[in-house]
């Protein structure tokens, strides 16, 4: 059994005068920097805050480990933010949390660019993603198991889990509570980003630290660089890394429900076509 409360001793400081709220992203769609930009927030601003899964991943355990595990839900108290969330654990599914009462944000990305980058993370041949400071073996075997694969086969077989994420969100979050932000919206301008995350929860911050905080995280690489964490960056990576046909896959797996989100998945040009 996993001592929780022994991991989160340090964190577990004294609760702020406001509800419990969330921070919810998937891989690849932004989510290290939202989660660092309102970790670096808090720190500063001296709000209440946690990040589960970043602290566990320091442990060797991931999502897969703890997401049905009863033991979290002692962690989750009002008066703390709670973010760092890749994907919706199973245990905030059970009635008893009322997730649906829940103020949170929600940050995706165009799904094929999350898969293209992703891909040159921890899928195929490319191990870019920080590892954890315990069990890394378990990480890495993971990572190498798809190690034959190249982008358009990796893409393909990684779609549904991306697509089942999504549909989760859609599911199971209150949308008159949850306020949806897509990839963009924290590339080209993360002052106003952070500023509407934290109006959002209704939590008051000095505009001067979201200045700050912003400023220190606007990094946007000036070529790619496959071995860095943020590789690119830049909106519609795909369209050079994918062939039509996979993305024409991708655009048919992905069209409803990124129309639901207001994704409006366009089609590639001839113009756009990956040169082999």
């Amino acid at each position: 059994m996993v001592d929780y409360k022994k991991i989160f001793e340090k964190q577990l400081t004294q609760r702020g005068d406001f509800p419990d709220c969330y921070a919810f992203s998937l891989h690849k769609a932004g989510r290290s920097l939202m989660h660092k930009m309102i970790g670096d927030v808090c720190r500063f601003a001296g709000i209440p805050a946690i990040s589960i899964p970043d602290a566990l991943f320091k442990e060797g355990l991931f999502e897969r480990d703890w997401e049905e595990d009863e033991g979290i839900l002692e962690l989750i108290t009002p008066g703390r933010i709670y973010y760092g969330f890749r994907n919706l654990p199973k245990i905030f599914l059970k009635d008893a949390f009322q997730l649906k009462d829940k103020k949170a944000v929600l940050l995706i990305r165009d799904p094929r660019d999350a898969l293209v980058s992703q891909y040159f993370s921890f899928g195929g041949k490319n191990i870019s993603h920080r590892l954890p400071e315990k069990n890394k073996e378990a990480f890495l075997e993971k990572a190498q198991n798809t190690a034959h694969l190249e982008i358009d086969q990796y893409v393909i077989s990684a779609a549904a889990n991306h697509r089942k994420k999504l549909i989760a969100y859609k599911d199971n979050l209150n949308f008159d509570k949850v306020m949806v932000f897509k990839y963009e919206d924290i590339y080209f301008d993360k002052r106003k980003f952070l500023h509407d995350i934290f109006n959002h929860y209704g939590i008051e911050v000095e505009p001067e630290l979201l200045d700050r905080v912003a400023a220190d995280n606007d990094i946007r690489p000036e070529s790619e660089d496959i071995t860095k964490h943020i590789r690119k960056g830049l909106p519609g990576d795909h369209l050079s890394k994918l062939q039509p046909e996979t993305i024409q896959k991708l655009n048919d797996m992905f069209m409803d429900i990124c129309s639901w989100y207001g994704y409006k998945l366009l089609e590639p040009k001839e113009s756009d076509q990956r040169v082999r």
